[in-house]
């Protein structure tokens, strides 16, 4: 695979999103429509996970929460230094526990105990679909709404920070980069005020803009005429 740079049709064609005003009701109505048996392809320029690697993946979820301000936004941890993967930004969640009835359980579990946001201030709107990574998981991305006055605190022990990012600036391609691995691969790369953000996370990004415009949002990595 030759190498790849922003400019670049392969890189284009990974952000496909339409960059139009998104209203709350239209956010709800787009992400309504995801299923949770559906595959999320991988975005990165690398190879895909395997199947005997997806066989054996760990179950975890991730809440995507959209908070409905004047200025819809989504809310992202950054990760304690004390805990696997410290510093990373990324959505509140984590492993399946046996007492989960389910991974949206998973997910508002998790939430709850980084960021003490109750279930019943969340409302459930659908599932993207199911994510495996490289490093052995399968995580379910499920996306709710709160209200402008959601309250949270970060439980230090897990969560150094949290930020509230609009989605207008998710929406903004311009703030998608690319890092480059060497061989012709390339892994992307949020970046906004002072936060990155990468891996897993900003996978599911870019899936949440693929979902909410309507645009392409391929089951199938031929979709995006990956050559490995």
């Amino acid at each position: 695979m030759g190498e790849i740079d922003e400019a670049s049709e392969a890189f284009a064609q990974r952000l496909s999103w339409s960059e139009a005003p998104l209203t709350g009701a239209a956010m709800v109505q787009a992400l309504s429509k995801g299923q949770a048996d559906d595959e999320l392809v991988n975005p990165h320029f690398e190879p895909a996970v395997s199947s005997d690697l997806k066989a054996r993946s760990g179950r975890s979820s991730v809440a995507i929460v959209i908070v409905n301000r004047a200025e819809p936004a989504i809310l992202l941890t950054k990760r304690s230094a004390k805990i696997r993967f410290g510093g990373q930004f990324c959505f509140p969640g984590g492993r399946e526990a046996p007492e989960d009835a389910g991974l949206q359980q998973t997910a508002l579990r998790e939430t709850f105990e980084e960021i003490n946001v109750l279930p019943s201030a969340l409302t459930f709107v659908g599932c993207l679909g199911r994510y495996f990574t490289h490093a052995g998981y399968l995580i379910e991305p499920h996306v709710f709404t709160a209200d402008a006055d959601l309250s949270f605190r970060a439980d230090p022990a897990e969560v150094a920070e949290i930020v509230m990012v609009p989605v207008t600036e998710l929406q903004n391609k311009t703030n998608y980069h690319l890092v480059h691995r060497g061989g012709g691969r390339a892994n992307f790369n949020f970046r906004w005020a002072h936060i990155q953000v990468g891996g897993p996370t900003v996978s599911l990004m870019i899936h949440l803009m693929h979902s909410l415009s309507g645009g392409l949002n391929p089951h199938d990595r031929n979709s995006w005429r990956d050559k490995f």
